[in-house]
């Protein structure tokens, strides 16, 4: 009775289905284009009969005039194709729609139409076309007066760089969109915000602060209840602060957080990517615990990974279960899975867990550990080396859409001065034409028509002659900005820390009148010539450069630390690679690294209290490394307020492109690390 009750309802249900697609087939010729867009949207449907109703609407939309609404449609299209997992057609029809928007300059279609082109690479994984294309459509946004999809844009951008793991640069870039949106209601933004910070922050390693906004996260998650995605958002804020707690090794409360992650709805069913995060979560904090059931929950996440063919979720889950067995003295079966997490991530280019499994692998077989440690260095060498290539290419992404913007604006001058220059010739031939007609008619009017001719030029050639008087003096000004900005860096640099060296030498006499010590300062009044004399050579001659003479750079340096040595009780030593050849340096680039020196050997005396200062100069194939330490009393790099001076290093360092690294802490010294290319 049972089967019979079960075969009517599922006949039933089939004819019932059928008779909705008959039905849907039969209005599949209907023209009205909001109508099929509807239809293309209703999830009851059979895919493929949605994806009609999308054919149907772009082939309407071919035959269009280029017009607001058509541009409107299409955008409705593009994400009606992004519903359907028609990558492609998504791509194309974003395509066509910019190309619309450039034919009739509008700038919002334009922004609109790139940021959907980058959100097609942002689902690909291909990030740097996604950063790309953001690029492009942020600069199209700040053209506009009243736009609301730029703060959102900066986050997909912020989530790129997290993606890179230039974890700072995503970190630098959500705090300013926080700035912006401090005083809007978009709630939903906000929660973004607090979970891509504490993306960032978690990622590198201050899990502290992590934990400060995964909580506003999950505190401003009770605003969006009216969300349809409301149950899905607030168990991400959970399983976030349950991952930084088991990060910490803090088990019981990572638990405590997926438990209560997973009791806010039946995932299972609903998300089940998400659920089956939650359990491995869940199932590793167990684990880490020794609890039984730990097995359980992560094989169970394993299957549903598997069947979703969510390859990072794979990947993960076996390396939890590698670990399990491994716990559990089964060698073989922890090798397997081991074996199997590395080189799925391997052929996948999931590099972090990649290193997980090397890390486990050596501990697993140990006769071979010794090879699976030297993949894991090469591994860690490799990563790090690209992280470094992608924060440059991002960068250059950056300078290289200001770049293609700028061009296209000089075009539009050029080509708005050249319809100008045509519509004056234009204007003038037609003039000529009206005085030589109107010479047949009066001789007099025609000079006078000249004179007006002539006067009308004269006004124009001394508007032209004013406007490049202008033009003149502002960048006259903007030279003599940089100049004082230069000269500035010079004096405080050079002859003020030289002063200031003077000044403290000479102090002792205020002290000490007996003949040694006036002997002694005999010698630092005598710098106060070579300090005149450079004042002399700043004034008649500010753009010379004192390292563009043959002079042995090495011995110009290796000169102010033996001075160091004469003017105060500090033990300072200097060791330069002879292989490094000075010549082929820049002389701008010696220039700041002898101001570099100077600097920081002045902040060693003045503030360090040190007794000995080291330096050591080497090379490798492309960089100068450049280390100098000393024994001071050292200072809080994190809370210490950077002075003139500091800010003058960085800023050097920066000009010559280097890495700078200041390392120290209280009572242990100070070490300055420096890396310039050759």
């Amino acid at each position: 009775m049972k089967k019979i009750i079960l075969i009517i309802l599922f006949h039933y249900l089939f004819l019932s289905c059928n008779q909705k697609e008959k039905s849907a087939v039969l209005n599949l010729n209907d023209n009205n284009i909001d109508t099929l867009l509807s239809r293309s949207y209703d999830f009851k449907l059979d895919k493929k009969l949605r994806d009609k109703y999308a054919n149907q609407v772009l082939f309407i939309l071919s035959s269009k005039t280029n017009d607001s609404l058509t541009r409107h449609y299409y955008f409705k299209l593009a994400g009606r194709h992004y519903n359907l997992n028609e990558s492609e057609k998504y791509l194309k029809t974003c395509r066509k729609v910019y190309t619309l928007s450039q034919e009739s300059q509008d700038s919002l279609g334009i922004a609109k139409s790139l940021q959907y082109i980058g959100d097609y690479h942002y689902n690909k994984f291909t990030n740097d076309s996604a950063y790309y294309y953001y690029s492009k459509a942020e600069k199209t946004y700040l053209r506009l007066t009243n736009n609301e999809n730029i703060d959102r844009l900066k986050l997909y951008k912020a989530n790129i760089l997290f993606y890179e793991k230039d974890f700072s640069g995503c970190e630098t870039a959500v705090i300013n969109i926080l700035k912006t949106i401090k005083n809007k209601k978009d709630t939903r933004l906000l929660y973004d915000c607090y979970i891509t910070l504490g993306n960032a922050l978690e990622g590198s390693n201050n899990t502290k602060q992590a934990l400060i906004y995964y909580n506003k996260a999950n505190e401003i998650s009770n605003q969006l209840k009216n969300d349809s995605q409301y149950l899905s958002l607030k168990a991400q804020a959970y399983n976030y602060l349950g991952r930084v707690f088991q990060k910490e090794k803090e088990y019981k409360k990572a638990i405590y957080y997926f438990k209560k992650a997973l009791s806010l709805s039946d995932f299972r069913n609903n998300e089940p990517l998400l659920y089956a995060n939650l359990i491995n979560n869940l199932g590793y904090s167990k684990l880490k615990l020794h609890d039984k059931s730990a097995f359980v929950l992560l094989n169970k996440a394993l299957q549903i990974r598997d069947s979703l063919n969510n390859i990072p979720g794979i990947v993960s889950s076996k390396i939890n279960l590698s670990e399990y067995y491994f716990n559990n003295n089964d060698t073989k079966k922890a090798l397997l899975f081991c074996t199997e997490a590395k080189t799925l991530a391997h052929n996948n280019k999931i590099f972090e867990d990649e290193l997980k499994s090397l890390e486990l692998l050596a501990k697993i077989d140990v006769i071979n550990i010794s090879f699976y440690n030297n993949l894991f260095i090469k591994l860690t060498d490799s990563l790090q080396n690209n992280e470094r290539k992608t924060r440059d290419k991002f960068a250059r992404i950056e300078f290289e859409t200001d770049e293609i913007l700028n061009q296209k604006n000089y075009i539009e001058v050029e080509k708005n001065k050249i319809s100008s220059q045509r519509w004056i010739i234009l204007g003038f031939s037609l003039f000529f034409i009206l005085i030589i007609a109107l010479s047949y008619l009066a001789k007099l009017q025609h000079a006078k028509n000249k004179e007006l001719q002539f006067e009308q030029e004269q006004r124009k050639a001394n508007e032209q002659i004013y406007q490049l008087m202008l033009d003149q003096q502002s960048k006259i000004d903007e030279g003599r900005q940089t100049e004082k900005k230069r000269i500035a860096q010079e004096l405080h640099d050079g002859i003020m820390s030289k002063l200031t060296s003077t000044r403290l030498n000479l102090f002792i006499l205020s002290k000490k009148t007996d003949e040694e010590t006036i002997k002694r300062c005999l010698l630092h009044i005598a710098d106060i010539q070579n300090i005149e004399k450079e004042i002399r050579a700043i004034s008649h001659d500010l753009n010379k450069d004192v390292f563009a003479r043959k002079d042995s750079f090495k011995t110009i340096i290796t000169a102010l630390f033996d001075n160091l040595k004469t003017i105060s009780e500090i033990n300072s030593h200097i060791e330069i690679d002879d292989n490094i050849n000075w010549e082929n340096i820049e002389a701008s680039t010696k220039m700041h690294l002898y101001r570099i020196f100077q600097e920081t050997l002045q902040n060693i005396r003045k503030y360090a209290k040190a007794d000995i200062v080291a330096a050591h100069i080497s090379k490798d194939e492309n960089h100068i490394h450049i280390e100098i330490t000393d024994n001071g009393i050292g200072f809080n790099v994190k809370k210490s307020k950077s002075g003139i001076g500091l800010k003058n290093i960085q800023s050097r360092a920066t000009m010559i492109n280097g890495t700078l690294e200041i390392k120290s802490n209280i009572g242990k010294g100070t070490q300055i690390n420096l890396i310039i290319p050759t």
